[in-house]
């Protein structure tokens, strides 16, 4: 028996003695022959664009706002290898763990909710941690211990940021597969690419405008203002998300499992790459080297820009610039992230019309200039040429030299980033839901719907996590030995250079991309 997408769990009502009752109670009473209404899209998705209110303040400011407090670009990008650490380790974990979970209130919900908690107290305690540090050092009579301290701090506020944000960002994901038939895969992962880059947009547009008061350290309370519009941003949309989409539980116990979370882990990462369909993998491989190649843009194009508006607005390079200049560049720097974000998410919006998926394999069809023009709709296909076009756009760094190139140039990638954030998503959510449609997974049991057996969504997509993460780590400890070097041999353009080797990374994704 395949799925019945009508069965989506409504909100519960009151009667009910537990949410079990009315996790089946009328099952997909409200829900259309073909699967999620758009205002359950809505709600499913929108906690995506919450949470990227998160890593856009992280993305945009989170460097500078490091070196407000006086950490080095060197101990910067090491410090940043804790987000692609904890996803290595954290999103596999959730996974399997959510895939074995009986918790009536859901398997994917809990982790939603504490990893939406853990970051809102993570980003909050990180955003004010100077004054924090700066007052327990003096109650304590020792306040020359602060910078040194605060160091310590930034790291672990940072780490626990990233374990709430990988927490949150794997239920999400699973949720999406397990509730959306195959059919309504890409348009559920172009509605999570929609409100990411609303979340960009959002979160650009407040880090554009100037403060409108007076302060010391500008970016220390831009960092303070953006992260609040982001905790505000996450509550709402997580509230929605959790209290309009429910989840099937299945009906039976599991069966006593005393390993140790780590075997028990790792044995379900091992079974996810099993039962993970083989197209599936081969997304996973082009995510190694996409990740790899858009990890030093997403962190340091807003400082790229920044040194050109602050190189093109001073006459001597040599020039120690003032805090008000540096906040200017970076105010220039974050209208070319805005404009960036604004092209992604007009992809977004436009991709689900313009493509075709894998059902029909257009190249091997009649080959005429026609079927060939057609098969660039494939998602695919597409997503090699976004890491083309990617690739051509860092390596055309050589010859910018102004901020107005810069800002062209960057607002240009958003192109790419608009695919790379739709096409795996879509890839990937198709090829699971319609292995798990095939396999039958729902049953009805007493007039109720019940799932006869765990699925293994989420420790397939912890795998597609893992993928992503792992050469993020590379690519940051590569970023602070090009920081390095730079210093070394006194080489002032570094960002720029991380921005152009990152290029390499995005062509061998764009070769193994059209290969799919």
């Amino acid at each position: 028996m395949g799925y019945d997408y009508k069965a989506i769990i409504e909100r519960p009502q009151a009667g009910f003695e537990n949410a079990s009752d009315y996790c089946h109670e009328d099952a997909g009473r409200r829900e259309t022959e073909t699967g999620l209404s758009m205002g359950r899209l809505v709600a499913l998705t929108c906690s995506i664009g919450g949470l990227q209110t998160v890593w856009l303040t992280i993305f945009s400011h989170g460097s500078s706002y490091l070196s407000s407090l006086g950490i080095s670009e060197v101990h910067t990008s090491l410090i940043w290898t804790t987000a692609p650490i904890c996803g290595a380790i954290v999103a596999p974990i959730v996974g399997v763990v959510s895939d074995s979970s009986r918790i009536v209130w859901g398997r994917r919900r809990p982790f939603v909710l504490m990893g939406a908690i853990t970051t809102i107290i993570a980003i909050s305690a990180l955003s004010w941690i100077e004054p924090f540090t700066a007052l327990l050092c003096s109650l304590h009579g020792e306040p020359s211990m602060a910078p040194m301290i605060m160091k310590y701090w930034a790291v672990f506020w940072i780490t626990f940021l990233n374990v709430g944000i990988q927490s949150m960002q794997s239920g999400i994901r699973s949720l999406i597969v397990d509730v959306c038939p195959p059919e309504q895969q890409s348009l559920a992962s172009a509605w999570a690419g929609r409100f990411t880059g609303l979340g960009n947009i959002l979160g650009y547009l407040l880090g554009s405008l100037p403060l409108p008061f007076l302060v010391k350290n500008v970016e220390a309370w831009r960092f303070r203002c953006m992260s609040l519009f982001a905790v505000t941003v996450l509550s709402i949309t997580t509230v929605i998300t959790l209290y309009f989409i429910h989840e099937e539980v299945v009906a039976a116990p599991p069966e006593e499992d005393h390993d140790w979370v780590i075997r028990r882990t790792f044995r379900g990462i091992v079974q996810g790459m099993v039962s993970m369909p083989s197209r599936a993998r081969s997304v996973c491989r082009v995510q190694f080297f996409s990740a790899m190649g858009w990890f030093g843009f997403l962190f340091y194009s807003t400082s790229y820009v920044s040194h050109l508006y602050l190189e093109e607005t001073t006459e001597n390079s040599d020039t120690v610039h003032s805090p008000a200049h540096k906040a200017s560049g970076m105010r220039f720097a974050t209208t070319a992230s805005l404009l960036f974000a604004v092209v992604a998410l007009s992809m977004n919006l436009i991709l689900p019309r313009l493509t075709r998926f894998s059902g029909i394999d257009l190249l091997s069809q009649k080959r005429s200039f026609w079927t060939h023009l057609n098969s660039l709709r494939q998602p695919h296909i597409l997503w090699a040429l976004g890491h083309l076009l990617y690739t051509f756009l860092t390596f055309s760094t050589f010859a910018i030299s102004s901020s107005t190139a810069g800002t062209a140039t960057i607002a240009t990638a958003g192109i790419a980033w608009g695919v790379t954030q739709w096409a795996p998503y879509a890839l990937l959510g198709e090829e699971i839901a319609s292995q798990n449609s095939d396999r039958g997974n729902v049953e009805e049991l007493g007039g109720k719907r019940v799932a006869k057996e765990q699925n293994q969504n989420g420790a397939m997509l912890g795998v597609h996590t893992v993928a992503v993460n792992l050469p993020q780590i590379l690519a940051s400890i590569a970023t602070s030995g090009i920081f390095w070097l730079a210093g070394q041999v006194g080489i002032k353009d570094a960002v720029g250079w991380v921005l152009r080797l990152s290029g390499i990374a995005g062509a061998v994704a764009a070769w193994f991309a059209y290969h799919l």
